[in-house]
């Protein structure tokens, strides 16, 4: 019998246990990523447009020409509210409202451009 009992009070303290966890658990507001492709070819520019809700941040991840040695350096133009600039491989951008964000790639050729939207985790709710 005693082995029954011990059982039985393992499986409770596992069950409590797991029920705490459980509880411990909060909400997590986190923040987001979105990624931005674009081409342009001998048919024409293929932006890719991503619409926001409010302040974000970009960042230029990579700019491909399959034209050698193209002049100028391929580069990802990027328009949001409050922004309408060109960025070279590796800089950052911000968005400063609610609106449409849209990746164009520059250079010479066929041309292959993607960008990184980082979207900030929703303010939290004020404790009461």
């Amino acid at each position: 019998m005693k082995p029954y009992l011990i059982f039985l009070l393992a499986l409770a303290v596992s069950a409590l246990t797991l029920a705490y966890r459980v509880e411990a658990q909060r909400p997590r507001n986190r923040a987001k990523v979105h990624s931005l492709q674009a081409t342009a070819d001998t048919s024409g520019v293929h932006p890719d447009k991503f619409d926001i809700s409010g302040p974000v941040t970009f960042t230029c991840l990579n700019a491909v020409s399959e034209t050698p040695n193209s002049r100028p350096e391929p580069s990802c133009h990027i328009t949001a509210p409050g922004f309408n600039k060109t960025l070279k491989k590796g800089e950052s951008g911000n968005a400063t409202g609610a609106g449409t964000v849209t990746l164009i790639c520059n250079g010479q050729g066929n041309l292959r451009c993607a960008a990184r939207v980082d979207i900030p985790a929703p303010a939290a709710a004020p404790s009461t």
